[in-house]
């Protein structure tokens, strides 16, 4: 779906609800349908530049933390005219080990879309780190305070 196909936020929210629903399946042969290869992405700690070292940094973290479940939802997505899209919501995050113990902090996603093909060029995502703090105090050799 280009950029200029998404112009309001019902479609808009359709496509976020898309592109969490392939990040949440770390099916990385999927990242490609909605994210660019030039992606630029910011969030956390993490700064990548290149949709194949994102995949790379996902895909360390997620040794470094097997078994964690993650799932976004939204309650509001808004589009500007440029197409760049701002998306509230929450982020849950889990570990297989201890599903009951879900870790949900507030977000705020920003896309900015490619005009052409409409996948993501650049992607921030801002939330509250400190509370999953707790939830990797859950890893093997993890200290808990």
């Amino acid at each position: 779906m280009a950029s200029k196909e998404i112009q309001k936020p019902e479609q808009a929210e359709a496509f976020v609800a898309k592109v969490f629903g392939i990040l949440d399946s770390y099916d990385y042969t999927r990242f490609s349908e909605v994210l660019a290869a030039d992606l630029e992405y910011e969030g956390g700690l993490q700064k990548t530049s290149g949709l194949d070292s994102f995949i790379n940094d996902i895909k360390a973290s997620t040794q470094r933390m097997p078994g964690l479940k993650t799932s976004h939802s939204h309650s509001r997505t808004e589009i500007t005219a440029e197409g760049t899209i701002y998306s509230e919501g929450l982020s849950n995050a889990s570990f297989e080990t201890n599903p009951d113990k879900v870790v949900t902090v507030p977000m705020i996603g920003v896309f900015k879309l490619d005009t052409e093909d409409g996948r993501i060029k650049e992607m921030r995502i801002y939330k509250d780190r400190l509370p999953f703090l707790a939830l990797h105090q859950q890893l093997p050799g993890m200290k808990s305070n």
